[in-house]
């Protein structure tokens, strides 16, 4: 979904104000290890990404309750998968493993104050449902919000057999804190790690198959995309490790989700964003890595 508080910063972007000492020190992705594909007009909201059955897996944010498997190599939709059971408000990630797919009804920035915030772990054959639910102990103000103000905010998580790990979006402090709480059902409190200054906001994340590496995805507030590669992090000290922060030479890119679909490749998409005399289409992004690990 197109986030109506961005606009401030792209006034400063335009005017050629935007650019900070940060964006020295980082690393940009040579055009020659990307590919893009269009993605179908179907998927202008695409939220969260997963690669299972040599398909990309993604649906849109907000209240649709699908998967869309996409072909790697055209981005073309070619499989749906239709959770008729699912309700949500406000679907921003999905994960999985050899048996699960788990749908993130997290995101919060509409004013702040959900209090239902949940995971739908889905078994992959039944379609049967377990519910998640979690709280952040660190919130105890609930007093409602403009959009786009909270930091208790998240489009991003990990599955691990034991724990779900989940990446805050904080749109003031502009970091992201890591939380883990148990992957199974019931009612849990978030229990805080650690946080990491990204100058942006966090919208997506995954694990290579090896689990040696980490990708988060992010755009800033005046819609610069970035990744975040992860390594040598010690069990699930994730964000205690190496960081190195990897620049896509584009402006004007909402990217919301990952997916790792080698040990060194990766997949990114992009919604579509639209405002007066700038258009950038819904995207499916191939990265090849291997230089950088």
């Amino acid at each position: 979904m197109f986030h109506r508080g961005i606009l401030s910063g792209l006034i400063f972007l335009l005017a050629g104000t935007a650019f900070s000492q940060e964006k020295k020190a980082t690393v940009t992705i040579p055009d020659s290890l990307i590919r893009k594909f269009p993605l179908d007009d179907q998927l202008k909201e695409t939220s969260g990404l997963i690669f299972w059955n040599q398909l990309l897996w993604t649906h849109n944010d907000d209240s649709d309750n699908s998967i869309y498997g996409i072909d790697p190599t055209t981005g073309k939709t070619d499989q749906t998968i239709q959770f008729k059971a699912l309700k949500v408000k406000d679907w921003e990630e999905l994960q999985h493993d050899a048996h699960y797919f788990y749908i993130g009804d997290i995101g919060n920035n509409a004013t702040g104050t959900r209090t239902d915030l949940r995971i739908f772990k889905v078994h992959k054959t039944s379609l049967h449902i377990d519910t998640i639910h979690f709280s952040y102990p660190e919130q105890t103000n609930f007093s409602s919000k403009k959009s786009n103000a909270t930091d208790f905010d998240c489009e991003a998580f990990l599955v691990t057999d034991s724990m779900i790990y989940l990446f805050t979006k904080e749109w003031n402090a502009q970091k992201t804190t890591m939380y883990k709480l148990p992957n199974n059902k019931g009612i849990h409190k978030a229990k805080l790690m650690q946080s990491f200054q990204v100058n942006g906001l966090i919208t997506g994340a995954a694990i290579s198959p090896g689990r040696k590496h980490i990708i988060l995805t992010g755009y800033t507030k005046t819609l610069t995309p970035f990744l975040y590669l992860l390594s040598e992090f010690n069990k699930d000290n994730f964000l205690g490790g190496n960081k190195k922060k990897l620049m896509v030479n584009r402006n004007f890119l909402q990217v919301e989700s990952v997916a790792f679909t080698g040990a060194t490749t990766i997949a990114i998409t992009n919604e579509q964003f639209i405002h007066t005399f700038i258009k950038s289409p819904q995207q499916l992004w191939q990265i090849d890595l291997k230089t950088f690990f």
